[in-house]
């Protein structure tokens, strides 16, 4: 399934988790059926949630544009680096 199809459906049934912070404490907690990052995202960034995602054997997937690109696919008027699709409505 295309990427952006997916985001545009989790957003529409609210399964959406933004934020770096609410990302990793989803993945953690194995909450998470994809991960998302921006083209843009700081490489320390894309390291740590790489590495936590292996470990709950969460995908993680570069989007082609850049975090105002990805804030603008979930309809949000600001900038999102770091973006999760939920197993089950929050």
């Amino acid at each position: 399934m295309d990427i952006t199809v997916k985001i545009k459906k989790a957003e529409t049934t609210g399964n959406l988790v933004i934020g770096l912070k609410s990302v990793m404490s989803a993945v953690r907690q194995g909450n998470l059926s994809d991960v998302i990052v921006s083209s843009n995202c700081p490489k320390s960034l894309i390291d740590e949630v790489s590495h936590t995602a292996k470990l709950s054997e969460i995908p993680v997937t570069m989007f082609e544009g850049d975090s105002s690109d990805l804030g603008e696919s979930c309809r949000k008027p600001f900038h999102i680096a770091v973006l999760g699709i939920s197993l089950k409505k929050a």
